[in-house]
């Protein structure tokens, strides 16, 4: 808490949240229901003595999910929690907890910067009209034609995803996608969260009050 005092110019900070723990020790916080709440000191050494409830402008440690759901009264329907790691942040909140559950991926910056250049845009509009033709042709022309046509288009087509692939700056390319299919990485993610995004920060102007976020539905093969 130093360092947030530093920034923030004192405890200010601790106003824009309505309960405050720090030291939760996860995953023991999830599963030790024997762990109490202790209050911290302005020396930052928890004191002892039993906490009855959770008030503002204080900071706790250590703790256990049941007595916070009990000293706030909080429905684990309607929490929605952060995490930077899949299996030790998230994977016990939504799987066994009921909690909402959003992943912070720092790769996203990059990949999402990536995404938005110009010539990845030039290259990914050229890969999917390839994509349609070859499609198309074979639907439409009988096949001596098509195999003409496709076998070219096949070519261009692997030049262009060779050309994606070298736009990446990581040697491992995307972190979420693998051509046509998306990665392991990317399907444990949909797994455990509900939603990412890159920095926390990202979400301050979405009303949480009112706004609800809607997944895209994305066809299956059979579906196109």
């Amino acid at each position: 808490s130093s360092g947030i005092n530093a920034e923030y110019g004192g405890n200010k900070w601790r106003s824009q949240f309505d309960v405050v723990i720090c030291l939760s020790q996860k995953p023991k916080f999830f599963e030790d229901k024997y762990r109490v709440f202790r209050r911290l000191t302005r020396r930052n050494t928890p004191a002892f003595g039993e906490v009855k409830e959770l008030k503002e402008g204080e900071v706790y440690c250590e703790g256990n999910v049941r007595d916070l759901h009990r000293l706030t009264g909080w429905d684990p329907c309607q929490i929605l929690y952060f995490g930077d790691q899949m299996y030790a942040d998230l994977a016990e909140p939504i799987l066994n907890q009921g909690w909402h559950t959003g992943a912070i991926i720092r790769e996203l910056e990059n990949e999402i910067d990536l995404l938005n250049s110009e010539k990845y845009q030039k290259n990914m509009h050229v890969l999917k009209e390839l994509n349609y033709l070859i499609r198309e042709v074979q639907r439409l022309l009988p096949d001596p034609t098509a195999v003409k046509y496709t076998e070219q288009w096949c070519i261009e087509r692997k030049q262009v995803r060779t050309e994606l692939r070298t736009l990446h700056v990581s040697p491992f390319c995307s972190t979420f996608r693998t051509h046509l299919m998306p990665t392991l990485f990317y399907r444990r993610l949909s797994r455990f969260a509900e939603i990412y995004t890159s920095n926390l920060a990202n979400l301050v102007n979405y009303n949480p009050s009112h706004f609800r976020f809607t997944p895209v539905r994305q066809d299956l093969p059979h579906e196109m």
